[in-house]
């Protein structure tokens, strides 16, 4: 009887052993056990557009007008007084300009009054105040960067040469001081209008176009009769020259300095005006 009810224990204790399974513990709450599906890496072989800005092209001058209105570029040749001699290096002598001038063409009794125009665009650069010998005057500087170098022009500009002493007898050259600093890393063309009728309206500093006007053909400064004394020179960029004058008692030692400076010492390399015609209409 006790065997009995030993066995039947045992066997109590198995069948409720199986039928209810004890729990295993998870490792913390929250876990969760479902895996994690990370993103498939894609790859491609196409390049990436990388926008490049396009080089700007430079708008270059390259135009060039007559300086007289009722004249055309192929016309100025006719009308030509006295042409271009070359100076003697430090001297003061030769013709440094052009001068243009007429009686009764067209429909005109005289060139006495005739508007003076602009050749090429740039800068007023000196304004001259009736002062000996260019009278009235303007200068209007153009740096050569500017120009489109496929002008034809271009070609037949000087070379950089030394600059000289001036010859002993012009005695207010030999010393003096610029009131403006050059740039001698770049270069300008300049072109000198002389004798014009009236002082110009236009100032240091303004910028002109090509054929604007600027003046009136006139009589002014060291002139027997009306004409346009035109000039072109190559030099260093930046010349502001605030007056210049030269063979009269009044001149300041700095417009003489000025005028040397300009005209006699080869700084500024004068050549004949017509190149810039020669080639144009």
């Amino acid at each position: 009887m006790k065997r009995n009810l030993k066995y039947f224990c045992i066997l109590g204790f198995l069948i409720s052993a199986c039928a209810s399974p004890a729990t295993i513990p998870t490792e913390s709450a929250g876990i969760q056990n479902e895996p994690v599906i990370l993103p498939t890496p894609t790859w491609t072989n196409e390049p990436t557009a990388i926008m490049i800005p396009p080089t700007p092209i430079p708008e270059y001058i390259n135009q060039i007008c007559s300086p007289l209105d009722g004249d055309s570029i192929s016309e100025l040749a006719e009308i030509i007084t006295q042409p271009f001699k070359a100076p003697r290096p430090g001297h003061d002598d030769g013709h440094h300009g052009v001068d243009f001038a007429y009686f009764r063409r067209k429909d005109r009794l005289s060139i006495d009054g005739v508007a003076v125009l602009a050749a090429m665009e740039g800068t007023v650069v000196t304004v001259l105040n009736d002062r000996w010998p260019y009278g009235n005057a303007v200068i209007i500087e153009t740096p050569l960067k500017a120009i489109d170098p496929e002008m034809p022009f271009i070609l037949d500009f000087p070379e950089r040469e030394p600059t000289v002493m001036p010859d002993p007898k012009m005695g207010h050259c030999q010393s003096g001081e610029l009131s403006f600093l050059l740039n001698d890393q770049e270069e300008s063309l300049y072109i000198f209008y002389g004798h014009l009728k009236y002082p110009t309206n236009l100032k240091v500093g303004d910028y002109v176009g090509c054929g604007q006007p600027i003046g009136e053909v006139g009589n002014t400064g060291d002139s027997s009769n009306p004409h346009l004394h035109l000039e072109t020179r190559i030099g260093p960029s930046g010349a502001r020259f605030e007056s210049m004058a030269y063979y009269i008692v009044e001149a300041t030692a700095s417009e003489r300095y000025n005028y040397c400076v300009w005209r006699v010492t080869n700084l500024f390399q004068v050549f004949d005006a017509m190149i810039l015609f020669s080639s144009s209409d």
